[in-house]
């Protein structure tokens, strides 16, 4: 079933330049553990977060090509047929501050996408470096949010106004913020959680600004739904629950992602999703020390056959531990 599927994401075992090599379907290879800088093909994305446990991994995502690369201002993109992934790497030694870096990220993202054929982003994955540093509204997360909301300069009233999306801090000693995409001809559909708060409408109390960016999005191509879930973490409405212990957050990062799993099969009328071997999971673990306390009770709640893969990165509060994010199968037809 898997040649069904508009994007074929997994993780491999080898090298990034190994699996960049002789295929005409690669649309982004993304190394862990590695500076954002250090790309040397528009289809590499090196990520910061290093990999916790197992052997090294790259994901490699595919689709149908051939695969069109070039570049566009700061931005390096990978073009196949229906679908394209871009990704930005500002150093941020170079920008005054984290606002200004963040706002210049979102208009050269948003300014490709206009004369793009894919013109609409499914999914915006951000790995901000120090994402909890600096007190208040001081606080990096909170000023890329600004910065975000400063560059898409819309008031989301009932609608989200961008759709899924991860934002993880990366090391604070790596000098790049980091801002990537998969994008397509057709808008995604948008999905929220019932259990929580839309992220558009949380109170004051996190920020000036509030993020930007929907629960989930469905990409619908090729008689093939699949849904990508942003990051999931142990919030309920707005609040974050079991503070200090890991575990209990997993569990309710679980349960929220199959809260909106059942929320978008409610949508669309379609099969209720599946967390098996199609699709792909990541794990953020803010204390490395966490890992097997993490990778024990991931392995009694998920399917074992789903693929996972354990990344150090800070989550978006100080008071979450641990985050999940990945791209699930919906269903095997569209009727």
């Amino acid at each position: 079933m898997s040649e069904l599927l508009s994007l074929r994401a997994s993780y491999q075992e080898g090298l990034a330049e190994d699996w960049l090599k002789g295929t005409d379907d690669v649309l982004a290879v993304f190394e862990f553990g590695r500076s954002p800088l250090d790309s040397n093909d528009p289809r590499h994305v090196p990520v910061a977060l290093e990999q916790l446990g197992g052997p090294p991994m790259v994901e490699v995502w595919r689709c149908a090509g051939p695969i069109k690369t070039g570049s566009w201002d700061k931005l390096r993109f990978a073009q196949g047929e229906q679908l394209t992934m871009g990704h930005i790497a500002l150093d941020l030694r170079d920008a005054p501050n984290m606002r200004e870096a963040s706002r210049l990220a979102y208009e050269i993202l948003q300014t490709y996408l206009q004369q793009s054929p894919h013109q609409w982003p499914l999914k915006i994955w951000n790995y901000i470096p120090g994402i909890n540093k600096g007190k208040g509204d001081e606080e990096l997360y909170r000023q890329f949010c600004l910065g975000r909301a400063d560059a898409v300069l819309i008031d989301p009233g009932d609608s989200p106004p961008l759709p899924a999306a991860t934002a993880i801090g990366s090391p604070v000693e790596d000098p790049a913020l980091q801002v990537y995409f998969l994008a397509a001809a057709l808008p995604g559909l948008d999905v929220e959680n019932p259990r929580q708060v839309s992220a558009w409408r949380y109170p004051r109390k996190y920020g000036p600004k509030s993020p930007l960016f929907s629960r989930g999005t469905i990409l619908r191509l090729n008689g093939s739904q699949q849904f990508l879930i942003s990051g999931t973490a142990s919030v309920v409405g707005h609040q974050t629950h079991h503070e200090n212990q890991v575990a209990n957050q997993l569990s309710e990062s679980l349960r929220n992602v199959h809260s909106l799993l059942e929320e978008g099969h409610r949508l669309t009328g379609d099969s209720h999703a599946q967390l098996d071997s199609l699709g792909m999971l990541k794990v953020y673990i803010r204390d490395p020390a966490d890992l097997e306390l993490i990778r024990e009770t991931l392995e009694s709640e998920a399917p074992s056959d789903i693929p996972r893969i354990y990344l150090q990165g800070d989550i978006c509060r100080e008071n979450l531990l641990t985050e999940i994010d990945g791209i699930v199968n919906l269903s095997r037809t569209i009727s």
